[in-house]
Protein backbone atom coordinates (compact mmCIF):
# COMPACT_ATOMS: atom_id res chain seq x y z
CA UNK A 1 0.00 0.00 0.00
CA UNK A 2 2.87 2.29 0.78
CA UNK A 3 4.51 1.84 -1.85
CA UNK A 4 2.11 4.35 -4.15
CA UNK A 5 4.00 6.87 -2.33
CA UNK A 6 7.44 6.07 -3.60
CA UNK A 7 5.85 5.56 -7.26
CA UNK A 8 4.55 8.69 -7.94
CA UNK A 9 7.81 10.93 -7.26
CA UNK A 10 9.46 7.43 -9.85
CA UNK A 11 6.71 7.73 -12.15
CA UNK A 12 7.17 11.71 -12.00
CA UNK A 13 10.93 11.65 -13.05
CA UNK A 14 10.61 9.38 -15.56
CA UNK A 15 7.44 11.11 -17.63
CA UNK A 16 9.11 14.18 -17.07
CA UNK A 17 12.58 12.41 -18.67
CA UNK A 18 10.45 11.68 -21.69
CA UNK A 19 8.47 15.26 -21.78
CA UNK A 20 12.24 16.71 -21.95
CA UNK A 21 12.02 16.87 -25.27
CA UNK A 22 9.44 19.60 -25.72
CA UNK A 23 12.78 21.80 -24.53
CA UNK A 24 9.86 24.05 -22.73
CA UNK A 25 11.30 24.57 -19.39
CA UNK A 26 7.57 25.94 -18.16
CA UNK A 27 5.98 22.76 -19.19
CA UNK A 28 8.81 20.70 -17.33
CA UNK A 29 8.30 22.64 -13.85
CA UNK A 30 4.71 22.73 -14.09
CA UNK A 31 5.29 18.41 -14.54
CA UNK A 32 7.29 18.90 -11.06
CA UNK A 33 4.79 20.96 -9.70
CA UNK A 34 1.79 18.31 -10.27
CA UNK A 35 3.94 15.64 -9.28
CA UNK A 36 4.55 17.07 -6.30
CA UNK A 37 1.14 17.78 -5.30
CA UNK A 38 -0.28 14.40 -6.62
CA UNK A 39 2.20 12.99 -3.90
CA UNK A 40 1.03 15.00 -1.49
CA UNK A 41 -2.71 13.91 -2.19
CA UNK A 42 -1.61 10.42 -2.16
CA UNK A 43 0.05 10.84 1.31
CA UNK A 44 -2.99 12.33 2.56
CA UNK A 45 -4.91 9.19 1.34
CA UNK A 46 -2.26 7.00 2.92
CA UNK A 47 -2.65 9.32 6.08
CA UNK A 48 -6.45 8.58 6.51
CA UNK A 49 -5.78 4.69 5.94
CA UNK A 50 -2.69 5.00 8.38
CA UNK A 51 -4.69 6.65 11.03
CA UNK A 52 -7.81 3.67 10.73
CA UNK A 53 -4.97 0.48 10.70
CA UNK A 54 -2.24 2.26 13.23
CA UNK A 55 -4.31 2.14 16.89
CA UNK A 56 -3.74 -1.87 16.31
CA UNK A 57 -1.21 -2.81 13.60
CA UNK A 58 2.24 -0.77 14.88
CA UNK A 59 0.59 -1.40 18.20
CA UNK A 60 1.71 -4.60 17.99
CA UNK A 61 3.25 -5.53 15.02
CA UNK A 62 5.57 -2.33 14.51
CA UNK A 63 4.33 -1.10 11.03
CA UNK A 64 1.35 -0.65 9.05
CA UNK A 65 0.54 -0.41 5.11
CA UNK A 66 2.87 -3.36 4.71
CA UNK A 67 3.41 -4.46 0.63
CA UNK A 68 6.17 -7.30 0.05
CA UNK A 69 7.49 -9.14 -3.10
CA UNK A 70 10.24 -11.80 -2.00
CA UNK A 71 13.48 -12.45 -4.41
CA UNK A 72 15.78 -15.12 -4.96
CA UNK A 73 13.27 -17.96 -5.06
CA UNK A 74 11.35 -19.85 -7.56
CA UNK A 75 7.23 -20.16 -8.30
CA UNK A 76 6.01 -23.80 -7.58
CA UNK A 77 2.92 -25.78 -7.40
CA UNK A 78 2.33 -24.86 -4.17
CA UNK A 79 3.46 -21.04 -4.53
CA UNK A 80 6.31 -19.00 -4.52
CA UNK A 81 9.17 -20.65 -2.21
CA UNK A 82 11.88 -18.33 -1.37
CA UNK A 83 15.81 -19.20 -1.26
CA UNK A 84 16.10 -16.55 0.93
CA UNK A 85 14.86 -14.27 3.31
CA UNK A 86 15.39 -10.93 1.34
CA UNK A 87 12.69 -8.72 -0.14
CA UNK A 88 11.64 -5.72 -1.43
CA UNK A 89 9.14 -4.73 2.10
CA UNK A 90 7.45 -1.54 2.22
CA UNK A 91 5.91 -0.21 5.42
CA UNK A 92 5.37 3.02 7.83
CA UNK A 93 4.99 3.83 11.19
CA UNK A 94 4.45 7.17 12.87
CA UNK A 95 7.89 8.39 12.79
CA UNK A 96 8.39 7.20 8.97
CA UNK A 97 5.08 8.65 8.13
CA UNK A 98 5.32 11.54 9.29
CA UNK A 99 9.10 12.11 8.18
CA UNK A 100 7.80 11.27 4.35
CA UNK A 101 5.07 13.71 4.76
CA UNK A 102 7.37 16.34 5.64
CA UNK A 103 9.84 15.77 2.90
CA UNK A 104 6.76 15.88 0.62
CA UNK A 105 6.25 18.98 2.00
CA UNK A 106 9.76 20.47 1.26
CA UNK A 107 9.15 18.61 -2.54
CA UNK A 108 6.41 20.49 -3.31
CA UNK A 109 8.43 23.75 -2.22
CA UNK A 110 11.15 23.25 -3.84
CA UNK A 111 9.14 22.52 -6.66
CA UNK A 112 7.54 26.66 -6.83
CA UNK A 113 10.81 28.32 -5.52
CA UNK A 114 11.56 30.39 -8.39
CA UNK A 115 15.60 30.83 -8.10
CA UNK A 116 16.42 27.35 -9.93
CA UNK A 117 18.95 27.99 -12.40
CA UNK A 118 18.85 24.96 -14.56
CA UNK A 119 20.79 24.32 -17.20
CA UNK A 120 19.44 21.12 -18.16
CA UNK A 121 16.24 21.01 -16.95
CA UNK A 122 15.42 17.89 -18.63
CA UNK A 123 17.73 16.05 -16.85
CA UNK A 124 17.87 17.82 -13.32
CA UNK A 125 14.31 18.35 -12.67
CA UNK A 126 13.71 14.18 -12.69
CA UNK A 127 16.98 13.79 -10.75
CA UNK A 128 15.20 15.76 -8.14
CA UNK A 129 12.44 13.68 -8.27
CA UNK A 130 14.76 10.86 -7.93
CA UNK A 131 16.34 11.97 -4.99
CA UNK A 132 13.00 12.12 -3.26
CA UNK A 133 12.21 9.02 -4.62
CA UNK A 134 14.92 7.02 -3.17
CA UNK A 135 14.94 8.36 -0.39
CA UNK A 136 11.04 7.46 0.39
CA UNK A 137 12.49 4.16 -0.77
CA UNK A 138 14.62 3.95 2.17
CA UNK A 139 11.93 5.62 4.64
CA UNK A 140 9.42 2.95 4.33
CA UNK A 141 11.64 0.11 3.57
CA UNK A 142 11.56 -2.99 6.11
CA UNK A 143 14.22 -5.12 4.69
CA UNK A 144 17.95 -4.00 4.96
CA UNK A 145 18.82 -4.97 1.44
CA UNK A 146 15.93 -2.93 0.49
CA UNK A 147 16.84 0.01 2.71
CA UNK A 148 20.57 -0.06 1.56
CA UNK A 149 19.25 0.21 -2.30
CA UNK A 150 17.19 2.95 -1.18
CA UNK A 151 20.03 4.74 1.09
CA UNK A 152 22.62 4.39 -1.76
CA UNK A 153 20.56 5.01 -4.63
CA UNK A 154 20.04 8.79 -3.63
CA UNK A 155 23.56 9.09 -4.20
CA UNK A 156 23.55 9.04 -8.34
CA UNK A 157 20.91 11.72 -8.80
CA UNK A 158 22.58 14.18 -6.09
CA UNK A 159 25.97 13.38 -7.25
CA UNK A 160 24.82 14.67 -11.18
CA UNK A 161 22.60 17.61 -9.21
CA UNK A 162 26.03 18.88 -7.55
CA UNK A 163 28.31 17.91 -10.97
CA UNK A 164 25.64 19.64 -13.28
CA UNK A 165 24.50 22.69 -11.24
CA UNK A 166 27.62 24.27 -9.46
CA UNK A 167 28.88 26.53 -12.10
CA UNK A 168 32.58 26.12 -11.77
CA UNK A 169 33.56 22.66 -13.23
CA UNK A 170 36.68 22.51 -10.46
CA UNK A 171 34.74 23.08 -7.47
CA UNK A 172 31.74 21.11 -8.75
CA UNK A 173 34.03 18.46 -9.41
CA UNK A 174 35.94 18.61 -6.24
CA UNK A 175 32.32 18.82 -4.01
CA UNK A 176 30.79 15.92 -6.20
CA UNK A 177 33.64 13.64 -5.40
CA UNK A 178 33.69 14.54 -1.43
CA UNK A 179 30.07 13.78 -1.03
CA UNK A 180 30.41 10.64 -2.93
CA UNK A 181 33.76 9.46 -0.91
CA UNK A 182 32.58 10.89 2.42
CA UNK A 183 29.03 8.73 2.06
CA UNK A 184 30.67 6.14 0.70
CA UNK A 185 32.97 5.69 3.57
CA UNK A 186 30.06 4.84 5.65
CA UNK A 187 28.34 2.45 2.72
CA UNK A 188 31.00 0.06 2.80
CA UNK A 189 31.18 -1.14 5.93
CA UNK A 190 27.30 -0.75 6.31
CA UNK A 191 26.92 -3.65 3.30
CA UNK A 192 29.86 -5.44 4.95
CA UNK A 193 27.72 -5.82 8.27
CA UNK A 194 24.31 -6.75 6.67
CA UNK A 195 26.26 -9.43 4.72
CA UNK A 196 27.65 -10.63 7.50
CA UNK A 197 25.14 -10.19 9.91
CA UNK A 198 22.66 -12.47 8.04
CA UNK A 199 25.41 -15.11 7.58
CA UNK A 200 25.77 -14.82 11.04
CA UNK A 201 21.97 -14.97 12.60
CA UNK A 202 21.77 -17.94 10.14
CA UNK A 203 24.42 -19.93 11.61
CA UNK A 204 23.73 -18.98 15.27
CA UNK A 205 19.97 -19.72 14.85
CA UNK A 206 19.65 -21.86 12.12
CA UNK A 207 17.01 -20.10 10.34
CA UNK A 208 17.22 -18.43 6.44
CA UNK A 209 19.58 -16.19 5.48
CA UNK A 210 17.37 -13.39 5.44
CA UNK A 211 17.73 -9.36 5.72
CA UNK A 212 14.00 -8.95 6.94
CA UNK A 213 13.44 -6.50 9.93
CA UNK A 214 11.22 -9.20 12.05
CA UNK A 215 13.92 -11.48 12.04
CA UNK A 216 17.04 -9.40 12.62
CA UNK A 217 14.93 -8.29 15.81
CA UNK A 218 13.94 -11.47 16.61
CA UNK A 219 16.80 -13.38 16.36
CA UNK A 220 19.73 -11.14 17.83
CA UNK A 221 23.37 -12.01 17.03
CA UNK A 222 25.36 -13.18 19.60
CA UNK A 223 26.28 -10.41 22.01
CA UNK A 224 30.52 -10.69 21.40
CA UNK A 225 29.14 -10.35 17.46
CA UNK A 226 27.22 -7.11 17.88
CA UNK A 227 29.42 -4.56 18.76
CA UNK A 228 31.71 -5.38 15.16
CA UNK A 229 28.33 -5.46 13.15
CA UNK A 230 26.63 -2.88 14.77
CA UNK A 231 29.69 -0.30 14.19
CA UNK A 232 29.23 -0.70 10.67
CA UNK A 233 25.72 0.78 11.01
CA UNK A 234 26.89 3.36 13.02
CA UNK A 235 29.09 4.73 10.60
CA UNK A 236 27.14 4.81 7.84
CA UNK A 237 24.31 6.41 9.51
CA UNK A 238 27.03 8.92 11.37
CA UNK A 239 28.60 9.82 8.31
CA UNK A 240 25.29 10.30 6.42
CA UNK A 241 24.18 12.70 9.43
CA UNK A 242 27.51 14.95 8.36
CA UNK A 243 28.97 15.35 12.17
CA UNK A 244 31.85 15.78 13.25
CA UNK A 245 34.63 14.86 12.24
CA UNK A 246 32.58 13.37 8.72
CA UNK A 247 31.53 16.55 7.98
CA UNK A 248 33.65 17.40 5.05
CA UNK A 249 30.93 17.09 2.20
CA UNK A 250 28.73 19.07 4.14
CA UNK A 251 31.05 22.05 4.48
CA UNK A 252 31.64 21.52 0.31
CA UNK A 253 27.94 21.31 -0.17
CA UNK A 254 27.10 24.49 1.56
CA UNK A 255 30.15 26.41 0.36
CA UNK A 256 29.66 25.80 -3.51
CA UNK A 257 26.16 24.29 -4.60
CA UNK A 258 23.11 26.54 -5.34
CA UNK A 259 21.47 26.52 -1.74
CA UNK A 260 18.29 25.79 -3.16
CA UNK A 261 20.36 21.98 -3.62
CA UNK A 262 21.58 22.23 0.05
CA UNK A 263 17.75 21.70 0.81
CA UNK A 264 18.04 18.41 -0.77
CA UNK A 265 21.09 17.84 1.14
CA UNK A 266 20.07 18.73 4.76
CA UNK A 267 16.34 18.13 4.56
CA UNK A 268 16.06 15.08 2.82
CA UNK A 269 19.19 13.04 2.47
CA UNK A 270 20.77 13.59 6.26
CA UNK A 271 17.29 12.23 7.49
CA UNK A 272 18.13 8.97 6.03
CA UNK A 273 20.81 8.59 8.81
CA UNK A 274 18.32 9.25 11.40
CA UNK A 275 15.45 6.77 10.44
CA UNK A 276 18.00 4.22 9.92
CA UNK A 277 19.70 4.34 12.77
CA UNK A 278 16.66 4.47 14.88
CA UNK A 279 14.58 1.53 13.19
CA UNK A 280 17.59 -0.78 13.24
CA UNK A 281 19.04 -0.15 16.40
CA UNK A 282 16.89 -2.19 18.55
CA UNK A 283 18.30 -5.41 16.48
CA UNK A 284 21.98 -4.86 18.27
CA UNK A 285 20.60 -4.30 22.33
CA UNK A 286 24.01 -4.86 23.78
CA UNK A 287 26.40 -3.63 20.44
CA UNK A 288 24.19 -0.08 21.15
CA UNK A 289 24.61 -0.42 25.23
CA UNK A 290 28.28 -0.76 23.98
CA UNK A 291 28.64 2.09 21.29
CA UNK A 292 25.90 4.49 22.94
CA UNK A 293 28.61 6.16 25.11
CA UNK A 294 31.00 6.67 22.58
CA UNK A 295 28.82 8.03 19.59
CA UNK A 296 26.93 9.74 22.28
CA UNK A 297 29.78 11.98 23.48
CA UNK A 298 31.21 12.43 19.79
CA UNK A 299 28.07 13.77 18.59
CA UNK A 300 27.88 16.31 21.94
CA UNK A 301 31.60 17.37 20.67
CA UNK A 302 30.32 17.97 17.06
CA UNK A 303 27.52 19.98 18.52
CA UNK A 304 29.35 22.27 20.49
CA UNK A 305 32.81 22.59 18.76
CA UNK A 306 30.68 23.23 15.58
CA UNK A 307 28.76 26.02 17.38
CA UNK A 308 31.82 27.71 18.10
CA UNK A 309 32.69 27.65 14.55
CA UNK A 310 29.43 28.81 13.65
CA UNK A 311 29.89 31.97 15.65
CA UNK A 312 33.42 32.88 14.37
CA UNK A 313 32.22 32.32 10.60
CA UNK A 314 31.99 35.87 8.21
CA UNK A 315 30.20 34.29 5.29
CA UNK A 316 26.20 33.38 5.69
CA UNK A 317 26.81 30.02 3.72
CA UNK A 318 29.48 28.66 6.70
CA UNK A 319 27.32 29.93 9.10
CA UNK A 320 24.33 27.84 7.93
CA UNK A 321 27.11 24.79 7.56
CA UNK A 322 28.55 24.60 10.71
CA UNK A 323 25.03 25.42 12.45
CA UNK A 324 23.46 22.69 10.66
CA UNK A 325 26.24 20.13 11.78
CA UNK A 326 25.63 21.50 15.47
CA UNK A 327 21.75 21.11 15.24
CA UNK A 328 22.16 17.41 13.74
CA UNK A 329 24.27 16.31 16.75
CA UNK A 330 20.78 16.11 18.94
CA UNK A 331 20.34 13.49 17.02
CA UNK A 332 22.73 10.52 18.02
CA UNK A 333 22.53 11.91 21.32
CA UNK A 334 18.69 10.89 21.56
CA UNK A 335 19.42 7.59 20.15
CA UNK A 336 22.40 6.97 22.97
CA UNK A 337 20.48 8.06 25.39
CA UNK A 338 18.50 4.75 24.88
CA UNK A 339 14.90 5.56 26.36
CA UNK A 340 11.43 6.34 24.90
CA UNK A 341 12.12 10.25 25.60
CA UNK A 342 15.65 10.20 23.84
CA UNK A 343 14.34 8.20 21.01
CA UNK A 344 11.26 10.06 20.39
CA UNK A 345 13.17 13.83 20.83
CA UNK A 346 15.77 11.97 18.52
CA UNK A 347 12.84 11.54 15.79
CA UNK A 348 11.06 14.55 16.27
CA UNK A 349 14.32 16.54 15.91
CA UNK A 350 14.65 15.02 12.45
CA UNK A 351 10.97 15.78 11.66
CA UNK A 352 11.19 19.44 12.47
CA UNK A 353 14.82 20.29 11.01
CA UNK A 354 13.44 19.22 7.77
CA UNK A 355 11.04 21.94 7.62
CA UNK A 356 13.51 24.51 9.56
CA UNK A 357 16.43 23.62 7.44
CA UNK A 358 14.15 24.40 4.00
CA UNK A 359 13.23 27.44 5.00
CA UNK A 360 16.18 28.87 6.52
CA UNK A 361 18.38 27.80 3.58
CA UNK A 362 15.98 29.30 0.40
CA UNK A 363 15.89 32.27 3.57
CA UNK A 364 19.61 33.36 2.98
CA UNK A 365 19.53 31.84 -0.12
CA UNK A 366 17.16 34.73 -1.35
CA UNK A 367 19.50 37.22 0.39
CA UNK A 368 22.84 35.76 -1.19
CA UNK A 369 21.39 36.05 -4.51
CA UNK A 370 18.95 39.14 -3.91
CA UNK A 371 22.37 41.34 -2.50
CA UNK A 372 25.18 39.37 -4.38
CA UNK A 373 27.54 38.14 -1.72
CA UNK A 374 27.23 36.05 1.45
CA UNK A 375 29.78 38.39 2.99
CA UNK A 376 27.98 39.18 6.93
CA UNK A 377 29.86 42.31 7.18
CA UNK A 378 27.67 43.73 4.39
CA UNK A 379 24.23 42.80 5.56
CA UNK A 380 22.28 44.99 7.68
CA UNK A 381 18.77 46.67 8.18
CA UNK A 382 16.91 44.15 6.44
CA UNK A 383 13.62 44.43 8.46
CA UNK A 384 13.01 48.72 7.84
CA UNK A 385 12.14 47.77 4.33
CA UNK A 386 11.47 43.95 4.24
CA UNK A 387 9.29 43.21 6.57
CA UNK A 388 8.19 39.67 4.69
CA UNK A 389 11.53 38.56 4.63
CA UNK A 390 12.37 39.30 8.61
CA UNK A 391 9.37 37.73 9.43
CA UNK A 392 9.98 34.33 7.97
CA UNK A 393 14.00 34.90 8.77
CA UNK A 394 12.94 35.61 12.19
CA UNK A 395 11.09 33.23 12.62
CA UNK A 396 13.15 30.20 10.90
CA UNK A 397 16.30 31.79 13.02
CA UNK A 398 14.60 31.20 16.53
CA UNK A 399 13.20 27.73 15.77
CA UNK A 400 16.38 26.53 15.01
CA UNK A 401 17.63 27.56 18.63
CA UNK A 402 14.85 25.74 20.03
CA UNK A 403 12.30 28.62 21.10
CA UNK A 404 9.95 27.78 23.12
CA UNK A 405 6.35 27.22 20.87
CA UNK A 406 8.78 26.32 17.88
CA UNK A 407 8.77 22.65 16.68
CA UNK A 408 12.17 22.24 17.69
CA UNK A 409 11.47 22.90 21.41
CA UNK A 410 9.93 19.51 22.53
CA UNK A 411 12.36 17.85 20.48
CA UNK A 412 15.54 18.88 22.54
CA UNK A 413 13.70 19.14 25.55
CA UNK A 414 12.90 15.40 24.79
CA UNK A 415 16.59 14.47 24.12
CA UNK A 416 17.70 16.61 27.29
CA UNK A 417 15.99 14.88 29.29
CA UNK A 418 16.72 11.72 28.07
CA UNK A 419 20.25 12.10 28.04
CA UNK A 420 19.98 13.63 31.75
CA UNK A 421 17.73 10.63 32.78
CA UNK A 422 20.22 7.84 30.88
CA UNK A 423 22.77 6.02 32.69
CA UNK A 424 23.95 5.01 29.12
CA UNK A 425 25.65 8.07 28.71
CA UNK A 426 28.29 10.17 30.63
CA UNK A 427 26.30 13.73 32.25
CA UNK A 428 28.67 15.25 30.69
CA UNK A 429 26.87 14.61 27.29
CA UNK A 430 24.29 16.34 28.83
CA UNK A 431 26.14 19.22 29.91
CA UNK A 432 28.29 19.70 26.46
CA UNK A 433 24.69 19.40 24.65
CA UNK A 434 22.71 22.17 27.41
CA UNK A 435 26.11 24.32 26.59
CA UNK A 436 25.79 24.14 22.92
CA UNK A 437 22.40 25.07 22.99
CA UNK A 438 23.36 28.19 24.61
CA UNK A 439 26.36 28.82 22.37
CA UNK A 440 23.11 28.30 19.07
CA UNK A 441 21.50 31.06 20.82
CA UNK A 442 24.35 33.32 20.44
CA UNK A 443 25.41 33.31 17.57
CA UNK A 444 22.14 32.67 16.04
CA UNK A 445 20.87 36.02 17.69
CA UNK A 446 24.33 37.88 17.03
CA UNK A 447 23.62 37.13 13.41
CA UNK A 448 19.95 38.32 13.14
CA UNK A 449 20.69 41.58 15.14
CA UNK A 450 22.94 42.38 12.72
CA UNK A 451 21.27 41.57 9.33
CA UNK A 452 17.56 42.66 10.56
CA UNK A 453 18.36 45.50 12.80
CA UNK A 454 21.77 46.92 12.35
CA UNK A 455 23.32 50.03 10.15
CA UNK A 456 21.31 49.63 6.67
CA UNK A 457 23.33 48.66 4.01
CA UNK A 458 23.34 46.62 1.42
CA UNK A 459 19.49 46.19 1.00
CA UNK A 460 17.81 43.37 -0.80
CA UNK A 461 16.13 45.73 -3.85
CA UNK A 462 12.84 44.02 -3.16
CA UNK A 463 10.98 41.97 -0.19
CA UNK A 464 10.24 38.72 -1.01
CA UNK A 465 7.71 38.03 -3.74
CA UNK A 466 3.72 36.12 -3.42
CA UNK A 467 5.41 33.13 -4.42
CA UNK A 468 8.51 32.57 -2.44
CA UNK A 469 6.45 34.03 0.70
CA UNK A 470 3.88 31.07 0.06
CA UNK A 471 6.67 28.44 -0.32
CA UNK A 472 8.39 29.50 3.25
CA UNK A 473 5.21 30.57 4.51
CA UNK A 474 4.37 26.52 4.07
CA UNK A 475 7.00 25.56 6.43
CA UNK A 476 6.41 28.44 8.86
CA UNK A 477 3.04 27.04 9.06
CA UNK A 478 4.74 23.39 9.82
CA UNK A 479 6.95 25.06 12.26
CA UNK A 480 4.19 26.70 14.76
CA UNK A 481 1.78 24.23 14.44
CA UNK A 482 4.19 21.33 15.59
CA UNK A 483 5.36 23.24 18.21
CA UNK A 484 2.24 24.25 19.86
CA UNK A 485 0.64 21.18 18.90
CA UNK A 486 3.09 18.95 19.46
CA UNK A 487 0.89 16.12 21.01
CA UNK A 488 -1.04 14.24 18.33
CA UNK A 489 2.83 13.85 16.32
CA UNK A 490 4.52 12.99 19.53
CA UNK A 491 2.03 10.16 20.37
CA UNK A 492 2.39 8.59 16.85
CA UNK A 493 6.05 8.39 16.79
CA UNK A 494 6.00 6.74 21.00
CA UNK A 495 3.61 4.55 19.48
CA UNK A 496 6.91 2.81 17.90
CA UNK A 497 9.81 4.25 19.59
CA UNK A 498 8.83 3.84 22.55
CA UNK A 499 8.56 -0.04 22.82
CA UNK A 500 11.73 -0.23 20.69
CA UNK A 501 13.93 1.72 22.89
CA UNK A 502 12.40 -0.40 26.03
CA UNK A 503 12.92 -3.41 23.83
CA UNK A 504 17.08 -2.44 23.73
CA UNK A 505 16.96 -2.22 27.56
CA UNK A 506 15.38 -5.52 28.03
CA UNK A 507 17.18 -7.58 25.88
CA UNK A 508 20.62 -6.34 27.15
CA UNK A 509 19.56 -5.55 31.14
CA UNK A 510 16.67 -7.80 31.74
CA UNK A 511 13.29 -6.93 33.42
CA UNK A 512 14.60 -4.57 35.82
CA UNK A 513 15.83 -2.27 32.83
CA UNK A 514 12.28 -1.05 31.36
CA UNK A 515 10.88 -0.13 34.87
Amino acid sequence: MIVWWILVPLLGAILIGISGGFRQRSLLTWGWRITALVQLAVAIWLGSLYLQKAPLEVTYHLFTLSWKLPWWGYPSPEGWVARYDVSLFFATDGFAFLLGLILTLVGIVLSWWPQWNFSQPALQIPALLLVQAFALWALFSYDLISFYIGFEATLIPMAYLLFSLIPDREKARNTGLSFLLYTLAGSIPFLTSILYGAAQISATHGVPYSTSYMTWLKYPLPPETQVWVYLGFVLAFYFKLGLFPAHGWVLAIYRNAPLPLVVVSSAILTKLGAVGWLRWSPAFPHGHLVLAPYFGGLAAISLLLAGLAAYFQKHLRLWLAYGTISHLGFIPIGIAAVSGAGFSGAAWYAVGHAAVATAHILIVSYLIETIGTDDLSTFGGIARDNPRLAFFWALTALASIGLPGLSQFPAEFLVLLGSYQSPMVQRGVFLTALLGIAVGAIYTLRVLRQGLFGEPKNLPPRDLSLPESLAIALMGIWIILTGFWASPFLKEIERTLVPLAQAILYQALGPASTL
